[in-house]
């Protein structure tokens, strides 16, 4: 079964992660394990925001997306980080093609709603197109996505790295999906927790221990679990190459 790998927008302006990414891309595919990626670009938007003026709001760990700034985003994630990644995969030997939402029509979403406040042009994944990614990855090519998607407006729809991941995950079919991030697992008192089962990880959101950013992972991996994924693991680039990190289970 294929694997879904999901890499955080900070972490792209690195390049020495971004060569030990490659090479661990490099090495799933040699042992038939071909990946799709999906990757985020909060540091991208975050300079183009500041480069027009435009603050840079988050409500629940998830960036306020307003009309002007959904065009920012399209270029920051389509554009640039999309282009970067796919050519540092190319570099590495590794046959990859980038996609975003509109390519296709692969991704699909509605506007999410919060119970904190309006988020603007952020949607939530509705429908992925798995066969095409299906011919993609059959084909032996890594796909890597920006998760950009189709609005139900006829728009476009930011959409959560951590929750495109998932969505796609589950819509493949995925045995996995992994969560690459700067930290080694879900931390409790600052210590990796191993193993996290589906009502650990809800209450770890619930009671606030895990928040902002890694609470939107842990909601995102949960979404997967129930959309038939087997497993999910959150960990950084050292723990992806030692296979170890937080696995989250049923």
């Amino acid at each position: 079964m294929n694997e879904v790998l999901k890499i955080g927008g900070n972490q792209l302006d690195d390049p020495a992660f971004v060569a030990g990414m490659a090479a661990a891309v490099r090495g799933m595919v040699a042992n038939g394990s071909v990946p799709v990626i999906v990757h985020g670009g909060g540091k991208a938007i975050g300079r183009l925001q500041a480069a027009f003026g435009i603050p840079t709001v988050k409500i629940g760990g998830l960036r306020v997306t307003d009309d002007e700034t959904m065009n920012l985003v399209a270029m920051a994630l389509c554009g640039a980080a999309n282009l970067s990644l796919v050519a540092a995969l190319t570099n590495a030997g590794i046959e990859a093609e980038g996609f975003n939402g509109a390519d296709r029509g692969l991704m699909r979403s509605v506007k999410l709603t919060h119970p904190d406040g309006d988020l603007g042009r952020v949607g939530r994944v509705t429908a992925v197109r798995a066969d095409v990614l299906r011919g993609v990855l059959a084909a032996g090519v890594v796909p890597v996505i920006a998760p950009v998607a189709l609005a139900e407006d006829g728009g476009f729809h930011n959409i959560n790295a951590d929750q495109a991941a998932g969505a796609v995950a589950a819509a493949i079919g995925a045995g996995r999906v992994t969560f690459l991030t700067d930290v080694p697992g879900v931390l409790v008192d600052g210590v990796p927790v191993p193993r996290l089962r589906q009502a650990e990880a809800e209450a770890l959101i619930a009671n606030g221990t895990a928040r902002d950013g890694m609470a939107v992972k842990l909601g995102a991996a949960l979404d997967a679990l129930s959309g038939g994924v087997a497993t999910a693991l959150i960990t950084n680039l050292e723990g992806l190459d030692a296979h170890v990190g937080t696995e989250l289970v049923k």
